[in-house]
């Protein structure tokens, strides 16, 4: 007897040879049949691969906005849906959703590529774009502010061709990357415009283009034909207290601090903004300053506080907000409550300082008002200084202060040849 040995391979060959045999036969005594077959199993593999490839390059150009901020009552309304929700920080926006601050609310929501927006109280918007193509990576964000005041600034654009656009009533903004604005939108009293703090914007309303540069302001009223253009008056650039300054006081709220600021030409006042909110959304000090570019504030308790200042013009017309400053007020501890703090090495770059040191475990440390981001889990801390002022005596100023607010401060001399 003899063995002939067939492998899998020869089985499926011989299978697939006899199927096409009989394949033909039956396309010879029915081809009309067969042919129709054919185009509808055709049709649907094109039909799901098209399916598929639409999903995917939808998918990849959707990109959401989300919330960074939230204070006081925020609502969105989902596209699909007829009612507004509270807004939470897990909460993605796209495309056909609106977001609604009430009268003590405040949000800041950015978007994938940088553009962030701050909706004052009683404000709405509609995002009308929020996506990147799939192909060149360019984005696209708009926004349409139906009522209220909106803060908004633009990031770096990464790819050439993407655009920020922001509509209000029949206007449309583009935006050019690292640019600062503000819309105001009133549908009641028929005001609508839109100032520029910083960059380039290009206005679009009917057959009406306007550019506007720093300072730029276009406003409108509804039925009227054209835009009107003007400028407007700069904020000041702030002084002291510098950002991220840490003042310590046996008694925080009877210590005087001192707020100063540049003159701005034009200017025939100022007002000072003090909040523990960098929304300021709640006030600690709202206070206006005539004839000079400083004041003195008391009162303020023991915590982190950002500070604004607006230029006032003889009109009674006022700036946008400089950028804040942050300062911290923090009181003194007697020396047995004192935090861990050693320097453990100084080391002199030109008029830069390399500090290391060690204190207690999750401690925050200021040095020269700049803040120590790298801590280690042990304590243990090295910073570079920013650039010390002059040559020859110098002083650094190092702070720590732990959880429980006690705090410990080093001074140390260091010489410039």
């Amino acid at each position: 007897m003899e063995w002939t040995t067939i492998s899998y391979r020869t089985i499926a060959f011989y299978m697939f040879i006899l199927l096409v045999f009989i394949g033909f036969v039956a396309y010879l005594i029915a081809p009309h049949y067969f042919s129709e077959k054919a185009k509808h199993l055709l049709a649907s593999l094109a039909s799901g691969i098209g399916k598929t490839a639409a999903r995917t390059d939808s998918k990849s150009s959707i990109r959401e906005a989300h919330f960074v901020n939230l204070d006081g009552e925020v609502r969105v309304r989902k596209g699909q849906s007829q009612q507004f929700v509270r807004a939470d920080y897990n909460m993605g926006l796209e495309r056909g959703d609106f977001v609604k601050t009430g009268s003590d609310g405040v949000a800041r929501i950015v978007f994938a590529d940088g553009t962030n927006y701050v909706l004052k109280p009683d404000s709405l918007i509609a995002v009308e774009d929020s996506r990147e193509d799939p192909v060149t990576r360019a984005t696209k964000v708009s926004v349409q502010v139906t009522a209220g005041v909106v803060d908004l600034s633009t990031g770096k654009f990464d790819v050439a061709g993407s655009t920020s656009q922001v509509s209000f009533e029949n206007a449309t903004a583009t935006l050019s990357e690292d640019s600062r604005a503000s819309v105001h939108s009133d549908p009641k009293n028929n005001v609508h415009e839109l100032t520029l703090n910083q960059g380039v914007a290009e206005v679009r309303r009917g057959t009406e283009n306007i550019r506007l540069g720093q300072y730029d302001q276009v406003s409108f009223k509804t039925g009227e034909a054209h835009l009107s253009q003007s400028k407007v008056i700069a904020p000041p650039d702030l002084v002291e207290p510098k950002n991220m300054a840490l003042t310590v006081s046996k008694d925080p709220k009877t210590t005087d601090l001192t707020f100063s600021w540049n003159t701005v030409p034009g200017a025939s006042a100022y007002r000072l903004e003090i909040s523990p909110s960098g929304m300021f959304a709640n006030l600690a000090v709202d206070k206006k300053v005539s004839g000079r570019a400083s004041t003195d504030v008391s009162g303020l308790e023991e915590g982190t506080y950002y500070w604004v200042v607006t230029s006032i013009d003889a009109k009674g017309r006022e700036s946008l907000p400089s950028p804040p400053n942050r300062f911290m007020l923090v009181q003194e501890v007697a020396a047995s409550n004192k935090v861990l703090l050693e320097i453990t090495r100084i080391v002199q770059h030109g008029r830069v300082v390399e500090v290391l040191g060690r204190t207690e475990p999750g401690s925050t440390v200021i040095i020269n008002n700049q803040q120590v981001f790298s801590i280690a889990p042990d304590g243990t801390f090295r910073q570079f200084t920013e650039p010390l002022p002059k040559t020859g005596e110098n002083q650094i100023t190092i702070t720590a202060q732990n959880r429980r607010g006690d705090t410990n401060t080093i001074h140390k001399a260091i010489i410039i040849e």
